[in-house]
């Protein structure tokens, strides 16, 4: 079983309440009311850690990415005003890549909010978690991938998060 939500079903499995209450370890009412209390708790980590994403995102990256590709369109343009026959490649595939990866960050935001608020809509708490584990960790793992891109690209002064080489190598 590779997922909490593939898991949590075997809990109320009518072997393993057998188990619990035959060694009076639970109630049948008690495991199912565990059951319902790991489903809500499931559902609420991964809300959390959707919604704390969607704000890094909005409020962080997405800035962090726009001014850094302001400064690489402005620095094009200085070299261009002094002469046309300067290159401005690096800078092009530079903002090509940062465009596109701010666009796909800001889909990733629009897709795992409508993601979010409908596994938050649903009801029966069994559905909610498939909704969260089905929907949302895809299009949480989306927007990863497209700020992870632009991290590579962006200028280390501008990006708001520390780097993994600066987590792993500087105390």
């Amino acid at each position: 079983l590779k997922s909490t939500v593939d898991a949590l079903p075997y809990y109320i499995s009518e072997k393993n309440q057998s188990l619990f209450t035959k060694h009076k370890i639970y109630t049948a009412t008690e495991i199912h009311s565990r059951y319902e209390i790991l489903l809500e708790n499931y559902c609420k980590t991964i809300s959390i850690e959707a919604l704390t994403m969607l704000e890094m995102a909005r409020k962080q990256l997405l800035p962090a990415v726009n001014a850094y590709m302001s400064e690489v369109a402005n620095t094009a343009a200085s070299k261009l005003a002094v002469s046309e026959n300067l290159s401005v490649r690096s800078e092009t595939k530079a903002l090509t890549r940062l465009s596109a990866d701010a666009d796909a960050m800001s889909d990733a935001v629009d897709e795992l909010q409508a993601a979010v608020d409908a596994a938050k809509a649903l009801s029966d708490e069994s559905a909610k978690a498939v909704a969260f584990h089905d929907d949302v960790l895809p299009k949480m793992d989306a927007l990863r991938a497209a700020a992870d891109d632009a991290e590579t690209i962006c200028g280390e002064d501008y990006w708001p998060l520390p780097s993994y080489s600066k987590m792993l190598y500087y105390v």
